[in-house]
């Protein structure tokens, strides 16, 4: 019999055990359930030659197993959210020897995981992106450059320098009001870098990516805020996304 560990999706309050008794977790491992304290913890047993650490060492190289994994371990984060108010995301393959292991390390982190749940209870996340619809200043055709002097070309490529910083600057003050704007609309907030363009595949520069903790009872309303801020600021393409179980507030720096 191969060695096996408990694979913990996610800790939270009041979760249906039979509502989870039929999703298969990651490596089609059946999702249950074990409890501590007044937490529920969202688990799965997984065979250590797969999930044990030398062998995470090699999969976590395989961007395929890593996106498969990823998707299994959202989709059950995603369905436990679905069932309960209140619901801390672990990492991706947190695992640990066994369920009693399991329950020590949530022993260990309770009174973080508590507060973690009380700060996100009846509150989900929202993701905004903003992209910059301001193009860069071309450059000034080859033909022009030849014919001028080599000051008058150089002098013409300052020009261009200092026109494209000064847009890039003019953008990310904006971005930076855009996002104090949608601050009042959030019961907490957390701004990311900007993404590369190769993981966005737009051609547009983001100026903005933040994620926002939203009640509930007040999505709506934050949607519609978003809406009156693209009016505000037509030089961006605003995307607001939502809503997703918490990971940005609830995920704790060491489960």
């Amino acid at each position: 019999m191969s060695d096996t560990g408990t694979y913990v999706y996610a800790v939270g309050r009041n979760l249906d055990d039979g509502a989870l008794a039929m999703l298969e977790g990651v490596s089609d491992a059946p999702v249950r359930t074990i409890k501590h304290r007044d937490l529920t913890a969202v688990v799965s047993t997984v065979d250590l030659t797969e999930y044990g650490e030398s062998a995470l060492r090699q999969n976590l190289e395989s961007l395929a197993w890593v996106e498969k994994t990823a998707r299994r371990h959202d989709e059950i984060v995603r369905r436990a959210a679905a069932i309960t108010t209140a619901l801390a995301p672990f990492r991706l393959v947190t695992i640990y020897r066994s369920d009693d292991a399991a329950c020590d390390r949530i022993e260990e982190l309770y009174d973080d995981l508590v507060l973690a749940l009380d700060r996100i209870d009846r509150r989900s996340e929202w993701s905004v992106k903003a992209f910059s619809r301001v193009q860069s200043m071309p450059s000034a055709p080859v033909e022009a450059e030849a014919a001028g002097s080599g000051v008058a070309y150089l002098e013409r490529r300052r020009a261009e320098i200092r026109g494209r910083q000064a847009a890039a600057a003019d953008q990310q003050a904006l971005a930076d009001q855009l996002f104090w704007d949608l601050v009042p609309g959030a019961a907490a907030t957390r701004r990311l870098a900007p993404q590369d363009q190769r993981l966005t595949g737009r051609r547009e520069t983001m100026a903005l990516n933040a994620t926002f903790l939203v009640d509930d009872d007040r999505s709506t309303e934050f949607f519609e805020l978003v809406s009156e801020l693209r009016t505000k600021y037509p030089s961006f393409d605003i995307e607001v996304n939502g809503p997703w179980p918490p990971y940005s507030f609830a995920v704790l720096d060491n489960p």
